[in-house]
């Protein structure tokens, strides 16, 4: 069996590539920023060997087809600024979940977004994806704000069970997503 390979994307100010070992030490240095890895939902790692599982299971999840997960190199950075992913849906191969996270020296750049609007132009115009949906906490106003630009609308808003957080569920039909990234009219 051929093995699929990876989609490398690249934006202006980006890189998005497979991940390797040697983004280890910049997902933990981000995964232990406490408000960065709160925002983002994900729970601290003891120590750094986490990485390695980190790692393992990202190339774990790409060979089976569950999902994608991008390091994100910024031109002229070192180290990888953060990750970004798309996780497919088990009964629907037509659907996947983004998800992104970015070390807090990175914030407010408009990284993010330009990462999303790659990693959405692939998901709808490569992988012909019919719906993106999105979630994050209520308090994490700067991905709302990006989702909400990117054009994902609102579906729900519910309470994480593994921390009673309040979240918002939302989602970019294929259509429109299409239609924005044709017309050039999605934002920067």
């Amino acid at each position: 069996m051929e093995s699929v390979r990876f989609p490398k994307l690249t934006t202006p100010r980006l890189v998005l590539r497979a991940p390797s070992e040697r983004d280890i030490p910049a997902w933990f240095a981000r995964a232990t920023d406490v408000e960065s890895a709160s925002l983002a939902g994900d729970p601290d790692p003891a120590d750094i060997s986490a990485g390695a599982q980190w790692f393992a299971r990202s190339r774990q999840r790409f060979a089976d087809g569950k999902a994608i997960k991008w390091s994100i190199d910024q031109v002229g950075v070192s180290d990888a600024i953060g990750t970004i992913t798309l996780s497919f849906g088990a009964t629907d191969a037509k659907t996947a979940a983004l998800g992104f996270v970015l070390a807090r020296a990175h914030w407010g750049q408009g990284l993010g977004s330009e990462a999303a609007r790659e990693v959405l132009r692939y998901a709808f115009e490569s992988l012909t994806i019919q719906q993106v949906t999105a979630e994050a906490v209520v308090r994490n106003f700067a991905s709302l704000r990006i989702l909400a630009k990117l054009g994902f609308k609102h579906i729900e808003s519910y309470i994480d069970e593994s921390d009673g957080e309040r979240c918002e569920r939302l989602a970019l039909d294929g259509h429109i997503g299409k239609a924005l990234l044709s017309s050039n009219k999605m934002p920067d």
